[in-house]
């Protein structure tokens, strides 16, 4: 008799990014043209490294800020939001409005280990720009036990 299987969340977690990586990988930049709600679902960005930071430069072009989410565990970024898109129809007769919405995220991988409460982020014509500064080593974390 097959046994119950328990899935932690962590592990679909985990399975789920895997996934996103390969699919990434295997599509890349090639699209198909007949799919174009295909084309922001994953925010083209690039991740810059300084001495002292990282800085991530994301083009999300026609966010709104408030829409955007932005988290950091375990050394992955994951950007995360929705794009809404309206469209104004005339003919003679009649007027009507179309809405669109769509969802996008994107899970990066971090290099180096970073100071959660200095990393800073700023949307700004269509690229979202996060700058991180990097963990040195320098700042000890802990208390002092003193012994009598």
């Amino acid at each position: 008799m097959p046994e119950l299987v328990i899935w932690r969340r962590q592990k679909i977690s985990k399975m789920r990014k895997d996934m996103d990586r390969m699919m990434e990988r295997m599509l890349g930049d090639f699209r198909p043209a007949s799919c174009p709600g295909l084309a922001l679902t994953r925010p083209r960005y690039e991740l810059l490294e300084t001495d002292t930071e990282l800085i991530l430069k994301a083009e999300i072009p026609g966010a709104n800020p408030d829409d955007i989410e932005i988290d950091i565990t375990d050394n992955v970024l994951t950007i995360q939001g929705e794009l809404a898109e309206e469209t104004l129809n005339n003919d003679e007769n009649h007027q009507w409005i179309e809405r669109r919405y769509r969802t996008f995220a994107k899970s990066i991988p971090l290099p180096r280990r970073i100071i959660l409460s200095r990393v800073n982020a700023t949307y700004k014509k269509g690229v979202l720009n996060v700058v991180m500064p990097k963990y040195s080593g320098e700042e000890k974390r802990g208390i002092r036990v003193r012994l009598r």
